[in-house]
């Protein structure tokens, strides 16, 4: 080295102690007694300096709190993601949605084929069974509790407070009961009603134009042509018979209020209380038969298993879109702080260089000088060269491999690429596409959302993957 370097390091150094023991003086001291080296080259010193550089950035990374809090929150909520979009793929692939669909387009053509009821029969059918069940219950609660008082008083019974709740819930039974009995009595005349009707109205098969039918088949076809009209004359005479009825029970009601101002002290005759009894019940019946549509039935009830089948759907895709948020958040957390820790690692190198290599070398001046390494303009930057031409050793990842893992093969897009797989599935049911399919692709690790940061290029065993792009 020459005087003016050797006066230059003794001016730099005349500011430490005379106790100083950092070693630098010795450091510089030995590599002007070994002369100048290349910027390339990387002494024992500097390597040791370096490794330890990577011993410090895998302590820090290992004992990162946060690595494994993240990593089971990102995994649970994958896992509860995935199993949830399982389910609602099971239930697709059994065919509910599609068969209920193809059971509403069947009968909305049977429907629309047939002759349809007024809507407003029923409409009111309903109501009119409850209107009587309540008028049931309110009547003959009175009777029963007169029936089943103690002393045969109704005015008597029940004197004490627990017999008489026994009395009032044993006498409303009997009202409902009856009102159960008259909703069923009208479907158990609907089956005699229909072959009636299919009787009376059938026409016979015609017959074989070159064939004669003997006298016999042709006095037995005769018979039924008159059965057949007598069928249908006592079929058409039912509406008049029932409509005959109630005009009789209004006209003796009626007679009975011009007769009676007042209620009468003894009641109203027995007779006329029955027969407006019995026209309550024979007209609740009557609205319940004639309102029977049996091809609106079952579109009513192709459509409410329609409807059912879409409302499930629906609270599952909204389950599934709030389970698949909650991990694309949780992705997002785990890839940040892959991030973080990449950049940390990376500092931790860059440290080494700054506080004691390039200290050093800008000391003894014996290695010349190092030129950044410049960005790639395509493929991955390389984060292991700093320095163009100087080469360092590689960092050490430890559990960062298992998230850069997990960030690469579990991407949110794959999630929703399997949402956007049953939706169509569900979609093609529900319309009746004869093709079945639900494929679930990976979403790969293509993401536009985000910059990409300085990864780490090396040897295969501690490359980053794809994912940590």
């Amino acid at each position: 080295m020459s005087e003016l370097a050797q006066g230059e390091s003794r001016d730099l150094f005349s500011h430490c102690p005379s106790g100083c023991v950092c070693g630098v003086r010795e450091l510089v001291a030995r590599q002007a007694e070994q002369g100048e080296r290349p910027a390339d080259e990387v002494d024992a010193a500097e390597m040791r300096s370096l490794l330890v550089a990577v011993r410090d950035g895998y302590e820090t990374v290992r004992s990162d709190p946060r690595l494994v809090d993240r990593r089971h929150t990102a995994t649970a909520r994958y896992d509860r993601a995935e199993r949830h979009l399982n389910y609602m793929r099971t239930n697709l692939a059994d065919g509910r949605v599609g068969r209920a669909a193809q059971e509403v387009a069947r009968t909305e053509a049977a429907a629309a084929e047939g002759r349809r009821r007024p809507g407003w029969l029923r409409k009111v059918r309903w109501p009119a069974v409850i209107g009587i069940g309540f008028f049931d219950v309110w009547y003959f609660s009175q009777v029963f509790r007169f029936l089943t008082s103690r002393t045969g008083d109704a005015a008597a019974g029940g004197t004490a407070d627990l017999y008489s709740l026994l009395e009032t819930l044993a006498a409303v039974v009997p009202g409902l009961v009856l009102a159960l009995i008259v909703a069923a009595s009208a479907d158990l005349l609907l089956r005699p009603l229909r072959a009636w009707k299919a009787a009376a109205f059938t026409k016979p098969e015609e017959l074989v134009a070159d064939v004669r039918p003997s006298r016999g088949r042709r006095a037995l076809r005769g018979l039924g042509a008159v059965g057949r009209w007598i069928l249908r004359l006592a079929w058409w005479s039912l509406p008049v018979v029932f409509v005959g009825f109630v005009l009789f029970v209004l006209a003796i009601w009626a007679g009975l209020r011009t007769k009676y101002s007042a209620a009468p002290v003894r009641g109203y005759p027995h007779e006329s209380v029955m027969i407006l009894l019995l026209l309550l019940a024979v007209g609740t019946m009557a609205v319940k038969i004639l309102a029977d549509d049996e091809a609106a039935d079952h579109l009513s009830q192709a459509r409410r298993r329609m409807r059912w089948q879409r409302i499930r759907y629906q609270a599952l895709a909204f389950r599934a879109d709030r389970l698949i948020g909650a991990y694309d958040s949780a992705w997002r957390d785990l890839r940040t702080l892959r991030d973080d820790l990449v950049g940390l690692l990376r500092i931790k190198m860059l440290s080494a260089w700054e506080g004691f290599i390039l200290r050093v070398r800008s000391l003894h001046r014996m290695a010349g000088n190092v030129t950044a390494a410049p960005w790639p303009l395509t493929g991955q930057p390389g984060a292991y060269q700093e320095f163009e031409g100087v080469p360092q050793p590689a960092l050490e990842l430890g559990p960062l491999l298992e998230i850069c893992r997990l960030i690469d093969e579990r991407h949110p897009d794959r999630l929703r690429n399997m949402m956007r797989a049953i939706g169509e599935e569900y979609s093609r049911q529900v319309s009746n596409t004869p093709v079945m399919l639900i494929e679930v692709q990976d979403a790969g690790t293509k993401d536009t959302e985000r910059a990409e940061p300085a990864t780490i290029s090396g040897p295969p065993d501690q490359r980053l993957p794809h994912g940590a792009e």
